[in-house]
């Protein structure tokens, strides 16, 4: 009859042993290797979109005959993706519609001293009923 080894699960232990003390060594940031940030403005052109995405108009806003515009403010990646957004002007029935047909679109990354930087801009998503 064989028996099973006694370091059956040794690997395992000494693998989340070793991931465990990787991360309690990981070492934040240099000062300077994470993207810069900068705001649309002066020299820093908007954004080029190129993945568009069109709100879906929420069925309760358009019985309501709702329209307006939200007003965000979006944080574009160094790969073009949105990364964040905070809503600075809202209408109740519209914002998460706005909110995610913005998620969804992508840009071409913005360029300064010919490395990819975030970028911070305001975009107003427009409801309008037709």
């Amino acid at each position: 009859m064989r028996t099973k080894p006694h370091f059956r699960y040794t690997g395992i232990v000494l693998l989340a042993a070793v991931t465990i003390a990787g991360l309690a060594l990981a070492k934040p940031w240099p000062q300077g290797s994470a993207p810069q940030t900068v705001h649309v403005g002066g020299n820093i052109k908007p954004p080029v979109k190129i993945k568009d995405v069109k709100p879906e108009y929420p069925p309760v806003a358009l019985r309501e005959h709702m329209q307006g515009v939200i007003i965000l403010e979006v944080t574009i990646g160094t790969d073009g993706k949105v990364k964040d957004i905070k809503v600075i002007r809202s209408l109740p029935l519209l914002a998460d519609a706005a909110v995610a047909a913005v998620r969804g679109w992508e840009y071409r990354p913005t360029m300064v001293d010919g490395k990819a930087v975030q970028v911070i801009t305001t975009i107003p998503v427009n409801f309008a009923l037709q």
